[in-house]
């Protein structure tokens, strides 16, 4: 399980390894609020299952919190992060029907 840290958004792959119980703590510390047309209604996250399986998980970011607070908070999960680079554009998540050729 792997999470980037973009300046609007977190990525986390692999999200299917966390805890049910730890997603709404997690959620708290990274001060994560429902955003409309992002998120599905009352949720506080976005998630998908790649074509392999892999659940991923996609949190908006509407607080600015430090990315090393946000690293030190994903890592008390146990979620490995690092902050994209400027030269990497974070692809919106898609469905599985976006993903055929």
């Amino acid at each position: 399980m792997h999470a980037t840290i973009w300046p609007s958004r977190i990525d986390i792959l692999g999200a299917g390894e966390l805890a049910k119980e730890s997603w709404e703590p997690l959620l708290d510390e990274l001060k994560a609020e429902h955003v409309p047309s992002l998120t599905p209604t009352g949720k506080r996250l976005s998630g998908v299952i790649s074509p392999s399986g892999r659940a991923d998980a996609f949190i908006y970011r509407t607080i600015a919190l430090p990315d090393e607070e946000t690293i030190r908070i994903l890592g008390k999960y146990g979620i490995q992060a690092s902050v994209g680079s400027e030269g990497d554009a974070p692809v919106a998540p898609r469905s599985d029907d976006d993903l055929q050729p």
